[in-house]
């Protein structure tokens, strides 16, 4: 069963990045979907770390599928080939500094 809370959990995820993503990149020049997906999945898998039940199994798969390498990674190379590189630094440390403050955030707040 658990399993089928992942997938579930994983195909909400991936839509949710989808649509935020397609909205700031149709209205902004700097990838801010791609920040908020990876930092508020960040948060979010913060919350449920350590829960074992079902349902943080479809969090786990949501988070999963929300935050994204890979859209990252290619907002990067972008960045680079544009030399566009106070984008692409501000980028990575935003990426970083914020999605592991998120996560730790969130693990003070759920004790």
């Amino acid at each position: 069963m658990r399993i089928l809370y992942f997938a579930l959990g994983s195909g909400l995820g991936a839509v949710t990045r989808y649509l935020i993503d397609r909205y700031f990149r149709n209205n902004y020049l700097f990838p801010w979907g791609i920040l908020i997906v990876n930092v508020s999945g960040s948060f979010l898998l913060g919350l449920i770390l350590g829960n074992d039940s079902d349902m943080a199994f479809a969090g786990f798969g949501f988070c999963g599928a929300l935050t994204t390498w890979s859209a990252f990674a290619l907002d990067l190379d972008k960045a680079r080939r544009e030399r566009k590189l106070l984008q692409l630094f501000i980028n990575i440390a935003a990426n970083f500094i914020l999605g592991v403050g998120a996560l730790l955030l969130a693990r003070t707040i759920a004790g």
